[in-house]
């Protein structure tokens, strides 16, 4: 005899018509973290994972961690690849 199988997977609810983040409304409007995946680098549950982690700032209203738009962009801005400058004396050299 085999164990029952799950019916139904859990899939995260995600509003439609969000703001952009970089926007005025979006600057202080509350995203979870599958919402902030669709500008973030990372994928819902890493940003979750991340923030179960304590790795990154975040909003806890005693239920539910959400990031606020200036949150996201701080985030993209950190783990921006900046690209190589080289320097005036490398330059010169070459």
């Amino acid at each position: 005899m085999t164990a029952p199988r799950a019916t139904k997977t859990r899939t995260p609810k995600i509003r439609e018509n969000l703001p952009a983040p970089q926007t005025d409304e979006g600057l202080y409007f509350h995203y979870t973290p599958y919402e902030a995946a669709r500008w973030a680098p990372f994928s819902g549950r890493t940003i979750a994972d991340m923030i179960a982690r304590r790795e990154i700032d975040y909003v806890f209203n005693g239920r539910d961690n959400y990031l606020t738009g200036a949150q996201i962009l701080a985030l993209v801005e950190r783990y921006t690849v900046k690209p190589f400058a080289k320097t005036a004396r490398a330059t010169v050299a070459a």
